[in-house]
């Protein structure tokens, strides 16, 4: 998301530093009024979940969500502080999105027509659903079951989206409520991107710089002015995360994660964002360096960068550190 509202404000179309009022004016209710675009991505809305129980079949439904959360009054005083936005920041920036666009396209449209055509939200295509990769559940250990079960109500609420989507097994052959192809239909900007490792690293890639792919030379998405914005830390050093007190997450303007306590890779300037069960992308600027790990056998044991990337990420520090000497 943080590379698609990106490219808005290199059109001209968004302003991290405007209130989300003055491109989606129905958003300014029960006390939304003022929220800023920058505070919305970086998670300081107040806008965690909705706070009635929801069904799967709410959750695909655009329409309701965006009803629901224009209605939602926030769950603390916005810009105040930050807590992550687990669901509802997909359905929020998606609509801001639609409503900046010219051809007021959805944002699984935006995605695959602006950043990189092998990347799906919303699977419409029979031949594409019939390559998706099922995700497989990793056996957990005692400590693993834990970190589920000791989440607070606030965490439960936002990381099942309300309940939609049990944090445990779900009731299917898989155990795991993303396999239905109901959810790979439908549009869930935060949670059912359908891609693989190569699509997402060039869109990172194309956001530090031009690239020459199998001889084809593709442009950048926005300038150096523009990624400077979008990666500037706004979460203040030690603040905790609302929703997840135990964790100190760090967010850039555009909604990236930045170099702090849990992303801790490389250095000062890598941007990126981990994902809930061990996929992780990331670019590191000084070195020109875009990463992208996907995953189908989901770890769900934690919210830091997994131990499989970790592991491939310092070989390639390594190499890199390697080739500076020589």
């Amino acid at each position: 998301m943080g590379a698609a509202v990106a490219l808005c404000v290199e059109r001209g179309w968004l302003d991290y530093d405007a209130p989300v009022t003055k491109y989606w004016p129905q958003f300014g209710q029960n006390g939304k009024e003022n929220i800023l675009l920058s505070d919305l991505l970086s998670h300081r809305a107040g806008l965690p979940y909705i706070n009635q129980q929801l069904t799967v079949e709410d959750v695909c439904n655009w329409s309701r969500m965006i009803s629901l959360l224009i209605a939602e009054k926030p769950h603390w005083n916005p810009g105040s502080t930050h807590g992550y936005h687990g669901h509802t920041i997909g359905f929020l920036v998606g609509e801001l999105i639609r409503y900046v666009d010219p051809q007021h396209r959805s944002y699984g449209q935006f995605v695959r027509e602006e950043l990189d055509d092998q990347c799906y939200i919303g699977v419409s295509d029979d031949k594409v659903e019939a390559r998706v990769a099922p995700l497989i559940r990793k056996q957990a250990n005692n400590m693993n079951s834990d970190v589920i079960n000791s989440l607070d109500p606030l965490a439960e609420k936002t990381l099942s989206c309300s309940g939609a989507f049990p944090l445990g097994p779900y009731q299917n052959s898989s155990g795991i409520i993303y396999n239905e192809v109901q959810i790979h239909r439908a549009e869930l900007p935060a949670v059912n991107a359908i891609t693989n490792a190569r699509s997402v690293a060039r869109i990172y890639a194309r956001l530090m710089g031009d690239i020459n792919e199998n001889g084809k030379n593709i442009e950048r998405l926005v300038s150096e002015k523009t990624l400077a914005q979008a990666i500037e830390n706004v979460t203040p050093v030690g603040e905790p995360d609302r929703t997840m007190p135990t964790i100190k997450t760090a967010f850039g303007k555009s909604g990236f994660q930045v170099y702090g306590e849990i992303f801790n890779v490389f250095g000062d300037t890598v941007f990126g964002h981990n994902g809930f069960g061990g996929s992780c992308a990331l670019a590191y600027p000084p070195d020109q360096l875009a990463y992208a790990h996907v995953c189908n056998q989901l770890d769900t044991s934690g919210f830091v960068i997994d131990q499989r990337s970790i592991r491939l990420l310092e070989a390639i520090q390594y190499a890199l550190n390697q080739s500076k000497i020589c």
